[in-house]
C-alpha cells in the first residue's frame, strides 16, 4: 500500500537504520532524501515540504540537524518510531540498562516472533518478513522523544548509564521510562531498578512486576519454579543460561510472554534452548593456569557486578576504555573480597585509579595502557579466573564491544602458545 503518495521525507545518518527507515518510506510511496555529516558537519538536503525527518539515534539532541527541522517545522523521529507506526503486527519493546538482548531473544523465541531494533536488525527491515509479533530491543538513545505504543513493555532494570549522551542521569531514566508513555497495553519491570528510575514513569499500561525472591503480581520464583500469577510456568531448572542476572532476564521474558497468552510449553521450549549471547560472561577457556572470561559486552558498572556475582574463587578483574562519565565509585564500593586485583586500562584507567584511591581498595591495582598489556599482567596474578568486565565503552581502542572481546580472546589464545 502506497501510504505515503509521494510525500517527503529527510532521513540523516547513513547507517543501517538510516537506510532502512529510507528502504520502508519508498516501498510505501514516499521519497526519502538521505543525508549525514560531511566534513564541515551538518549536511542540509533539498528545499521542500517534509513530512517528518528520521534522525539516527546516536545523533545528539544539541546536533544542527535539529536546529534545523525546528526552524523549518519539520517533524522529528527515530527509525524505531516509524517501525512502530508502520507493523502490522504485535509488538513487544524492551529496555533496561543491561539484560535487553537476552531478554528480546527470550521474547521472540517464546512468541515464536522476531528479534529486531538494537540488536542490529533494524525494526522497520523486520516489518517486512515478520506478521506475528516482532520483540523489539530499544536503547536509551532510541527512546528519548520517541511515540511509540507496543502491546507489552519490558523494562528489565535500570542502573546509571551513558551520562556523557544524556548529560545526566535524570534524562537517562527518563528516556527509558519513556518507553512506557504512551501505551495503554502491559508494562513488565524487572526486579533491579535504581531508586528514583521511575519518578518520571507516566503510563496507563497494567504494571506486572518481577521477582527472584518472593511472590509479586507478575513473575516470580518459588519452591524452584518460574512462577506467573500463582501458576507454575516451568522449572527453573530448564533455564540453560547461566547466571543470577538471566534468571531476572527470564522472568520479564515470561511475564511478557504469558501476558500475550503464550501457553507454557511454548515457554518451556525457548527457555530450554536459550544460549547465552558472545561476550557476555563467555568462557574463552584456560591459561596459565587460570580460567579466562569474556564479558566485553558489560559496558557499565551493574553489568560487570552481575558478571562477578556469577562467578566462583578469586578473580583478576580487567577494567576500562572510554568513560561515560560513570561514577567509578559504585564500582569500588561493591566489590566482593572475591576480586583480588584489579587491571584498569585504556582512557578510563586513571578515573578508575581515582575512585580506588577515594574508597581506600586496599587490593592490588594496576595501570596498563591497552587490552594487551592488561591481559600480559592478567596472565602473572594468583586468581583463579581473569574476568574482562570492562565496565566502558570500547572507542578508545576498537570499533565496538565484539572487536575488543575478539581481541581478547586471541590474546588469550596466544598465551597457551608462549606458557
Amino acid at each position: 500500500m502506497k501510504i505515503f503518495n509521494g510525500e517527503n521525507f529527510f532521513v540523516y545518518g547513513g547507517g543501517v537504520s538510516g537506510k532502512s527507515a529510507a528502504r520502508a518510506i519508498k516501498k510505501r510511496g514516499g521519497k526519502a532524501y538521505m543525508r549525514s555529516d560531511g566534513a564541515d558537519g551538518f549536511t542540509a538536503p533539498p528545499e521542500k515540504t517534509y513530512r517528518a525527518a528520521i534522525i539516527s539515534p546516536g545523533i545528539r539532541h544539541d546536533h544542527a540537524v535539529y536546529d534545523y527541522c525546528k526552524s523549518r517545522g519539520i517533524a522529528t523521529m527515530g527509525e524505531v518510531e516509524l517501525g512502530f507506526r508502520l507493523a502490522k503486527c504485535k509488538t513487544v519493546g524492551v529496555t533496561g540498562t543491561n539484560g535487553k538482548t537476552t531478554t528480546t531473544r527470550l521474547i521472540a523465541a517464546m512468541i515464536g516472533g522476531t528479534a529486531c531494533g538494537n540488536i542490529g536488525y533494524p525494526m522497520t527491515t523486520a516489518i517486512e518478513v515478520e506478521r506475528k509479533a516482532l520483540a523489539v530491543e530499544l536503547s536509551s538513545f532510541q527512546l528519548k522523544d520517541a511515540r511509540i505504543s507496543p502491546d507489552v513493555a519490558v523494562i528489565t532494570n535500570i542502573a546509571t548509564d551513558h551520562i556523557d549522551w544524556h548529560g545526566s542521569a535524570e534524562d537517562y531514566y527518563k528516556c527509558k521510562c519513556n518507553i512506557a508513555s504512551e501505551m495503554s497495553g502491559t508494562l513488565v519491570l524487572g526486579e533491579d531498578i535504581t531508586i528514583g528510575a521511575l519518578d518520571s514513569l507516566s503510563t496507563s499500561a497494567k504494571i506486572l512486576r518481577c521477582s527472584t525472591t518472593g511472590a509479586v503480581d507478575g513473575a516470580y520464583i518459588e519452591d524452584d519454579y518460574f512462577k506467573f500469577m500463582g501458576e507454575r510456568v516451568c522449572p527453573v531448572a530448564y533455564l540453560r543460561l547461566p547466571g543470577r542476572h538471566n534468571l531476572k532476564n527470564a522472568l520479564c521474558a515470561i511475564a511478557a510472554a504469558k501476558s500475550m497468552g503464550v501457553q507454557n510449553v511454548d515457554i518451556l521450549k525457548a527457555m530450554s534452548a536459550a544460549v547465552p549471547d558472545s561476550h557476555r560472561i563467555e568462557p574463552v577457556g584456560s591459561a596459565c593456569g587460570k580460567k579466562w572470561i569474556d564479558d566485553s559486552k558489560a559496558t557499565n558498572v551493574s553489568a560487570c557486578l552481575a558478571a562477578i556475582d556469577s562467578i566462583s574463587g578469586k578473580i583478576c578483574l580487567i577494567v576500562g576504555g572510554r568513560d561515560k562519565d560513570l561514577d567509578f565509585d559504585e564500582l569500588f564500593s561493591a566489590l566482593p573480597e572475591s576480586v583480588t586485583e584489579i587491571i584498569a586500562m585504556g582512557e578510563s584507567a586513571e578515573s578508575i585509579r581515582k575512585s580506588a584511591d577515594k574508597l581506600h581498595f586496599e587490593r592490588p591495582l594496576y595501570l596498563v595502557r591497552c587490552l594487551s598489556d592488561a591481559v600480559q599482567k592478567a596472565a602473572e596474578c594468583s586468581a583463579d579466573t581473569v574476568l574482562l568486565s570492562p565496565c566502558c565503552a570500547s572507542f578508545d581502542e576498537f570499533k565496538s564491544y565484539a572487536e575488543r572481546g575478539e581481541r581478547f580472546k586471541s590474546e588469550v589464545i596466544a598465551l597457551r602458545g608462549k606458557r
